[in-house]
């Protein structure tokens, strides 16, 4: 028997509503690579497209659900590199699963896939120096600080430093 709270799964159209919800979450924008709102409609064609894996869409989205078939995040790999076996990994969870340990499984379960299910080679991050919380959460699951791209992204009216991790898989 697994020690996990969490399985991940494909998308399915009933998901629309809860991406929209989190894609649009000014929270979570604040954070990630998104640069403008999606709509339901892209959305919806995002999830008809989400049957094409990996290594042709360059980028594979996995609801996080709990024993009970909640779900309580979504994890991504994308910017996916198969020639030098690398993607990058993004994590959302729910606010109201903060705090349980979801997002460390979620590394767990991606690790696990990434490099025993698809051949990579490694994982890597990107993380605003103002996030402790995911910094901490990266240090804890191995990843290496590799270093911090100044003024990298431009969030609120400002430049915010970034700080890169890389997950070599030995």
């Amino acid at each position: 028997m697994s020690d996990f709270k969490l399985k991940y799964r494909a998308l399915e159209p009933e998901d629309v509503t809860m991406l929209f919800k989190w894609e649009n979450d000014l929270e979570i924008n604040e954070v990630s690579l998104s640069k403008v709102p999606f709509s339901k409609y892209i959305l919806e064609q995002y999830i008809a497209q989400a049957h094409l894996d990996i290594q042709q869409a360059g980028q594979y989205r996995f609801v996080l659900e709990d024993t009970e078939g909640n779900a309580v995040g979504c994890v991504d790999l994308f910017d996916y590199d198969a020639i030098d076996r690398r993607a990058a990994i993004g994590i959302i969870i729910e606010k109201k699963y903060r705090l349980k340990g979801y997002a460390a499984e979620a590394i767990t379960l991606m690790k696990d896939y990434a490099f025993n299910r698809i051949g990579m080679r490694q994982l890597h991050c990107s993380v605003g120096v103002s996030n402790e919380k995911s910094i901490q959460l990266f240090r804890s699951a191995g990843f290496t600080e590799i270093g911090i791209r100044k003024d990298w992204s431009f969030r609120n009216g400002a430049f915010h430093d970034v700080v890169e991790f890389q997950f070599i898989n030995k």
